[in-house]
């Protein structure tokens, strides 16, 4: 294949999209991924998610609006149904298994590049992350390859729609994370820096960001009248992220998302930097080495930068294809396809494991992430009927002042998901803190949570009497062990008042991290 000039638009015909061979591989992964979609509780964030939809604003304290409207749509649609709250989840893995085999093509690859590639995103672990519960890095890591996909095509074809699309994907993705213009600002660095430069001088290319700019309006609009949470969360992301896995531990946490598959990547790498193929693409290396050093050396979350995978993994597939594919080197690929494909298949009909087979609690706040994926959400039955007993212990002549107030975001929206008898929860806890305020003629509080209420509210109470206790030992922290239910009675000062010193962003569970 002839290098073309960095500058000038590429005629030269692509290969055919081997629809049959990647559509086989999209199939199978969607129906392995479908078979236990509904397999894991509900999760936390999943609630959480459930509430925000019931919500609905421009912005939250801590992420977009879009994966609230998707959960609130998926609850309109088919209430109660966990498949169609994940699907949106899994429709965008799929993607972006196809947008891996989309890429190979781009980057001149024929069928068996194109499978190779659909295949090493199918298989890693991380795709079986990414479709088995809704989440924003779900929706955010395919947003981000479609990008990337946009602005490698614009390379050859030079059509400048192909800039607007980008910049529109964008605007969406902001909807989804904040984390889209720092990236939209790394490629225009990378096209600066290595070209082409020609990209920041078509009109469509700041047509684009104007549409990133302009998605933007209405969520700086909220964030500046309520504080700037979202700025703050960032910190928090970044300590519970090192919590859960030190600075240290980020390689090794890369290999548990990557699998395998993980070979691919980084022949992705090597390809990028070295294979004169892909010299015009040069613009996307700052992307991809500053999402790794974020992730390696910051503690930054390893899917911030898993957005790059489809495109390594179909300059990976590319390149070994364009070196020849003999004989030791089959057997080597086919062995790790093998071993890749195994790991998937197993992670998917093994997990999560069933309770029985717990044994160890969870006293740290590094256990809780293994735990989650191993054994799945717990104790949403125990912490309903514990509150439900409780609210039934109460006076009724007490109940028509009374709130529900929790500690954590995780327990407020659990109540108003499974418990439709209870009154509305409140928190001061993340978003949900910004979901109402208690009325200041609310004098009786059915508090849940970690923390005594005095401390957890900032104030002190007239009367507090504890209801319940739960402290199952191999319970979920914050969930069903180390959580408390008070009825209280007289805070010292009104809600409108103490509610903003009570508002924290951090989820207090109870394990180590929060008691330091």
């Amino acid at each position: 294949m002839n290098v073309r000039s960095l500058t000038a638009p590429d005629t030269t015909a692509l290969p055919a999209l081997e629809w049959r061979a990647v559509s086989v591989v999209a199939v199978l992964a969607g129906a392995l991924f479908l078979a236990r979609i509904d397999r894991y509780l509900l999760g936390g964030d999943e609630l959480y998610f459930l509430a925000a939809g019931r919500h609905l604003s421009v912005s939250y304290a801590d992420q977009g609006p879009l994966v609230p409207l998707l959960a609130a749509l998926s609850d309109q649609l088919a209430p109660g149904s966990v498949v169609a709250l994940r699907v949106p989840a899994l429709l965008c893995t799929l993607a972006a298994v196809v947008l891996s085999a989309v890429m190979a093509r781009e980057f001149g690859g024929g069928r068996r590049a194109q499978t190779i590639a659909a295949l090493a995103y199918a298989t890693t672990p991380m795709a079986v992350m990414q479709s088995a519960m809704l989440s924003t890095f779900a929706v955010d890591i395919t947003l981000t390859a479609v990008i990337a996909w946009l602005l490698i095509r614009w390379i050859r074809t030079r059509d400048d729609y192909l800039l607007v699309a980008a910049g529109f994907v964008a605007a969406v993705d902001f909807q989804v994370k904040w984390l889209i213009p720092i990236i939209w600002a790394v490629l225009a660095l990378g096209v600066a820096l290595f070209g082409p430069r020609e990209m920041l001088r078509r009109p469509a290319w700041w047509l684009g960001s104007g549409l990133l700019v302009g998605s933007a309006v209405p969520i700086l609009w909220w964030q500046h009248a309520h504080g700037w949470p979202q700025l703050a969360m960032g910190a928090v992301v970044r300590d519970e992220q090192l919590a859960t896995a030190s600075v240290l531990a980020a390689p090794w946490t890369m290999i548990q998302v990557t699998g395998a598959g993980g070979l691919l990547l980084l022949v992705g790498m090597w390809a990028g930097l070295c294979a004169e193929r892909f010299r015009p693409y040069y613009f996307l290396i700052p992307m991809i080495v500053i999402g790794a050093g974020g992730v390696v050396l910051a503690g930054l979350r390893p899917y911030f930068v898993a957005g790059a995978f489809p495109g390594l993994f179909a300059a990976g597939a590319v390149y070994l294809v364009d070196r020849g594919i003999g004989r030791r080197t089959a057997v080597v690929g086919s062995s790790v396809a093998a071993l890749a494909t195994a790991i998937c298949v197993g992670l998917v009909v093994v997990l999560p494991l069933p309770a029985s087979q717990l044994r160890q609690p969870t006293d740290d706040y590094s256990q809780i992430h293994s735990r989650s994926v191993l054994f799945g959400p717990a104790g949403w039955d125990d912490l309903v009927t514990a509150v439900t007993e409780s609210y039934d212990r109460v006076p009724s002549a007490q109940r028509d002042d009374l709130v529900l107030v929790t500690q954590n975001y995780w327990q407020a929206a659990a109540l108003d998901h499974f418990a439709s008898d209870l009154p509305t929860a409140y928190s001061p806890n993340r978003g949900y803190s910004y979901f109402g305020v208690p009325p200041d003629d609310a004098t009786t509080v059915l508090y849940v949570g970690v923390d005594s209420p005095s401390t957890a509210l900032r104030t002190p109470f007239t009367e507090t009497t504890l209801l319940a206790t739960l402290d199952d030992p191999l319970g979920f922290p914050g969930v069903n062990r180390g959580v408390s239910v008070w009825l209280c009675g007289g805070p010292e000062r009104p809600w409108s008042a103490l509610w903003p010193d009570a508002r924290s962003l951090r989820l207090v569970d109870g394990t180590s991290r929060n008691g330091q």
